[in-house]
This record gives structure tokens, C-alpha cells and sequence, in this order.
């Protein structure tokens, strides 16, 4: 995933270069953890992703 500057998921600010790489901020990413890939892939597409809230 490209350069972040917000989550993918719920639309805050990424201010950790890691967090930036995977497009979503710590708490985002360990609750998509546990969801399946077909799910992760519905809540987040690839292509220009407007931030908010999928869930």
C-alpha cells in the first residue's frame, strides 16, 4: 500500500512511518487481525480509498 497519511479504516491521522506503509493505525490493524482475508479485502479496497468509517 502506498504512503498513508490517514487510516484506511477509520479515516485518522497516521503519524508513525509503519503505521503509514500498512495504511492503518494500531488499533485498526490488530482489529482487522482477526477477520478474514475476503473480509479485509471488502473494508479495504486497493484503489482511492476515502476515509471513514467501513465498519
Amino acid at each position: 500500500m502506498a504512503d498513508s497519511r490517514r487510516c484506511t479504516v477509520c479515516g485518522r491521522t497516521l503519524r508513525d512511518p509503519a503505521s503509514r506503509a500498512r495504511g492503518t493505525g494500531p488499533v485498526c490493524a490488530r482489529n482487522l487481525k482477526g477477520l478474514s482475508r475476503r473480509m479485509r479485502r471488502q473494508l479495504l479496497p486497493v484503489d482511492d480509498v476515502p476515509t471513514g468509517l467501513y465498519l
